[in-house]
């Protein structure tokens, strides 16, 4: 039926599988995730991820870690002091993590300017010339 191969190379084959299933199950380095989730709303965005970090299973008795990350921007317009300012957008994008070592969270605040797009698409200007 198989012809290039013989009970030996059937049976050391079975071996590596064998050492690689082994190996697999003994892999301390594994995670869990216990949830993860995405919130997406008009001006805001969130997403959390929790894993259970068992990296620190080498030594015996040792307890699995909880890792907590995640992500939250918002964004809100400001308006104008006058009528010849324009428009600005401010957003801030907070990225924590909660783990063994505490909370820590990174901010990034930025304001920019409003871009309106003054182009015409292609559908619309056929409307308009008729």
């Amino acid at each position: 039926m198989l012809k290039g191969i013989t009970k030996m190379n059937i049976s050391q084959l079975l071996c590596v599988l064998l050492l690689l299933c082994g190996y697999i199950k003994r892999n301390y380095a594994a995670t869990k995730v216990f949830y993860e989730f995405h919130i997406r709303e008009p001006n805001t965005e969130s997403n959390e991820t929790a894993v259970l970090n068992n990296s620190n299973n080498n030594k015996t008795g040792a307890r699995p870690e909880l890792v907590i990350t995640g992500k939250r921007t918002s964004s809100n317009i400001l308006e104008g002091k006058d009528e010849n300012s324009t428009n600005s957008i401010y957003k801030e994008t907070a990225f924590y993590t909660a783990d063994d070592n505490g909370y820590h969270v990174t901010y990034n605040i930025s304001i920019e300017p409003v871009e309106l797009d003054t182009e015409i698409m292609g559908k619309t200007l056929k409307v308009i010339v008729g």
